[in-house]
C-alpha cells in the first residue's frame, strides 16, 4: 500500500530500528501503523501537519480582515464575492512572520473592498484556492524543519510500539497484575510519544 500524508517513510523506520523486512504482510502492518500513528497525532494535538490543496469558501468579512478557519500556508487564488480576482500586492496574510497564517487582511492602500456576490448573497462568496495546514513538510525555513522532524520523532515512536505490541512486547516497562493472576498492559500512547507531542504542542 502507499503511505498517505504519513510522517515517516516505511525506509526510515526499518534503517531506524535497524529491521530488515522482507516480508509483505509485515511492510503493509508497519505502512498502516504509520498512517494511525500519523492521525492519531493530528487528532491529539488539533493540526494538520501536512499541506492540502484545496479550495476553501467565507462569508463577507465586515472589515478588511477576513478570519480563516483552518491554517493558510500560501494562496494560489483569492477571489471576491463578486467573481473578480484580488492580486497578491493587495493584501497581506496575518501573522505576517508565520509559515502558518489565519487571516487575509486588504492593505489599507488597496482600494479594493470585499465584495457580495452578484444577488447580493454575503454567505460563502470569498473563495480562496490555495495550500492548507500547519505544516508543509517540504518546507526549508527552520519552523518547519522543527515541525517535520517533531512530528516524524512521534510518528516513529508510535509505530514502533505498535509494531512491538504485535508481537506481544511491552515497551512502557509496567504492567498490572489482577488478583486472579491475569496481566493487563496499559493501554493508549506510551509515554515517549506522550512526551514528544508535549513537545510539540507547544511548537504550534
Amino acid at each position: 500500500m502507499a503511505i498517505v500524508n504519513g510522517f515517516c517513510t516505511l525506509a526510515e523506520f526499518l534503517a531506524l530500528h535497524d529491521i530488515d523486512s522482507v516480508n509483505a504482510g509485515d511492510d503493509a502492518f508497519i505502512e498502516d501503523a504509520i498512517e494511525q500513528a500519523s492521525r492519531a497525532i493530528e487528532i491529539f494535538i488539533g493540526r494538520q501537519f501536512y499541506a492540502s490543496t484545496e479550495t476553501r469558501y467565507f462569508d463577507l468579512p465586515k472589515e478588511r480582515r477576513l478570519d480563516l478557519d483552518k491554517a493558510l500556508l500560501s494562496i494560489s487564488t483569492l477571489t471576491n464575492g463578486d467573481g473578480s480576482t484580488i492580486a497578491g500586492g493587495q493584501y497581506n496574510l496575518w501573522p505576517k512572520n508565520s509559515q502558518r497564517h489565519w487571516a487575509v487582511v486588504l492593505k489599507q492602500s488597496s482600494s479594493i473592498c470585499w465584495q457580495p456576490g452578484s444577488s447580493g448573497d454575503t454567505e460563502s462568496v470569498i473563495s480562496i484556492a490555495g495550500s492548507w495546514g500547519d505544516l508543509d513538510r517540504a518546507g526549508t525555513d527552520p519552523e518547519s524543519v522543527r515541525l517535520t522532524e517533531t512530528t516524524k520523532r512521534a510518528c516513529l515512536a508510535a509505530v514502533l510500539d505498535s509494531y512491538h505490541k504485535r508481537f506481544g512486547k511491552n515497551d512502557t516497562g509496567s504492567v498490572q497484575v489482577t488478583g486472579a493472576g491475569v496481566v493487563i498492559t496499559p493501554q493508549g500512547l506510551p509515554q515517549d510519544v506522550r512526551d514528544i507531542l508535549s513537545v510539540l504542542r507547544r511548537m504550534v
